[in-house]
């Protein structure tokens, strides 16, 4: 039998309860593609594939909707005047658009309020500003797989760029074993991340279409034709994609923001197991005495400055049998373990500490 009385039946037919309409975004929650894997998104290709979503060019949708919320109300004049390439382009002076410049943070945010998402910094590298060098870590221009963007037109996948590309020490793709391509095919030109009319897949000078069942750059297959001789032929070059997507992969499951102090003491300890391996056989000196030298630079002379990926980072992971994601993603306790047990080191974590 119903509890619930006339009065309580005649209020609810009355004065129904208001309905609460969640928030509406002011342009489309798109999702972006690959967040939390090495294939993420970037920032530059997200801004092109949200304007070609709303049928207008990147410059329109920049000019009509983002402008006003970066620049202010004066965004017109300053904007019309200049092509968008050169606002949010790219130079070892100005860090690319997918970096971590304050133009990249000041997109992020703006463009989270217009979509109403907030997973939008993970398509750049703003949660490492500070604590990861910026400086030559990207591209000038785009590069790009072009047998990646067929691969995706073919299956009718959306067509996008990894984040991963604009990282210049890329210069290949793991997956179609070819080199990335920075020019057109057809006009030879180059394009910036981000163009007044820009197209993914397509050049934004002659408009070409950009993707290719076999790469111009691509090595040959006799050459190279499977994994392990891709990672024989360019190895250091492996070694860096690999740990530059683990990094972009990583990043969105941190579960604390990173700080460069939590950082430099995990190189710390990194520098005593190595101090332990050397002393147990001198013979590891060769390997590891280059690289020693650098944490000991780093950790004396520049433990406020920002860390160098590629030069450091990835390296000293390597010569520590860790991963760049354990490294970044473990705390200092569960990191030592792993380095004690890799290391065959006898040592407890409160020695390391003391």
């Amino acid at each position: 039998m119903s509890n619930i009385n006339d009065l309580e039946i005649y209020d609810r037919i009355i004065f129904p309860k208001i309905l609460e309409i969640p928030k509406r975004s002011r342009l489309y929650f798109l999702e972006p593609i690959g967040v939390g894997t090495p294939d993420t998104e970037s920032l530059s290709s997200y801004l092109t594939r949200l304007a070609q979503e709303h049928c207008v060019t990147p410059k329109n949708l920049i000019m009509g909707e983002i402008a006003p919320l970066i620049i202010g109300d004066n965004y017109q004049s300053e904007m019309l005047s200049k092509n968008v390439s050169t606002i949010f382009g790219n130079s070892d002076a100005k860090p690319a658009i997918n970096g971590m410049r304050d133009k990249t943070r000041s997109l992020v945010d703006a463009l989270e309020n217009l979509t109403l998402r907030q997973d939008l910094k993970f398509l750049s590298c703003l949660t490492w500003k500070g604590i990861i060098k910026e400086r030559g870590l990207f591209r000038q221009n785009k590069a790009w797989c072009p047998q990646c963007f067929e691969q995706w037109r073919q299956e009718k996948m959306p067509i996008y760029e990894p984040l991963l590309w604009s990282f210049k020490d890329v210069n290949f793709c793991p997956q179609h074993h070819c080199q990335l391509c920075d020019r057109c095919p057809h006009c030879d030109s180059s394009s910036k991340a981000i163009a007044n009319s820009s197209r993914l897949g397509f050049c934004s000078r002659c408009k070409s279409w950009l993707g290719s069942d076999h790469a111009s750059a691509s090595l040959s297959r006799d050459r190279i034709d499977n994994k392990t001789l891709l990672m024989d032929y360019f190895k250091s070059d492996y070694q860096k994609i690999t740990g530059i997507g683990e990094l972009i992969a990583v990043t969105p499951l941190l579960e604390l923001s990173p700080t460069l102090s939590d950082l430099m003491r995990k190189l710390q300890i990194i520098h005593l197991c190595f101090e332990r391996v050397v002393n147990r056989d001198l013979t590891q000196f060769i390997a590891l005495g280059k690289i020693m030298e650098q944490l000991k630079i780093t950790l004396t002379q520049h433990y406020d400055k920002p860390l160098n990926l590629v030069n450091l980072l990835i390296p000293v992971c390597d010569h520590a049998k860790i991963s760049l994601a354990q490294f970044l993603s473990q705390d200092f306790q569960a990191l030592s373990g792993i380095l004690f047990s890799n290391l065959d080191i006898n040592y407890t974590v409160n020695q390391a500490i003391k």
